[in-house]
């Protein structure tokens, strides 16, 4: 695969080409073409962790020490992080409960009910791959 040859020169660092948060700011941008571009909806999804999250989310409301325990790998701060860019995103909701509980719980937003089929659909491969038998590999 061959890149296209262009005139324009290669830039070598972030001070040349823009710093790369710029170019994806979540505000519309003009282009070149002067036309307006929006976010790219798949970025806020990305990131890692950021599905487990969800998946976890999808099956109904949970406290983030429950979120902690489902997905033990995750750091507080990480997951901490990536659940304040999914409020930031509309993806998810954060409610306070009232004493005696005193806690925060996370649920999917109503902005994120269109991600429920495809959240679905992935947590029942997820069971079906895991409970698959691995596959035999060959001697060579």
């Amino acid at each position: 695969m061959s890149v296209p040859e262009s005139d324009e020169p290669i830039a070598t660092s972030c001070q040349e080409s823009g710093s790369w948060a710029a170019r994806r700011s979540s505000s519309p941008t003009i282009s070149d073409d002067r036309t307006v571009t929006r976010e790219d909806p798949l970025e806020k999804i990305e990131g890692r962790w950021t599905l487990q999250i969800l998946l976890r989310l999808n099956t109904g409301e949970h406290r983030f020490s429950d979120l902690r325990s489902a997905i033990p790998r995750v750091s507080a701060n990480i997951l901490t992080d990536r659940l304040r860019a999914l409020e930031r995103a509309g993806l998810v909701e954060r409610h306070h409960l009232p004493p005696p509980h005193a806690c925060q719980i996370y649920m999917l937003a109503d902005l994120a009910a269109g991600l429920r089929p495809a959240l679905d659909a992935l947590s029942r491969w997820c069971a079906e791959t895991r409970a698959a038998p691995l596959p035999a590999r060959s001697a060579g």
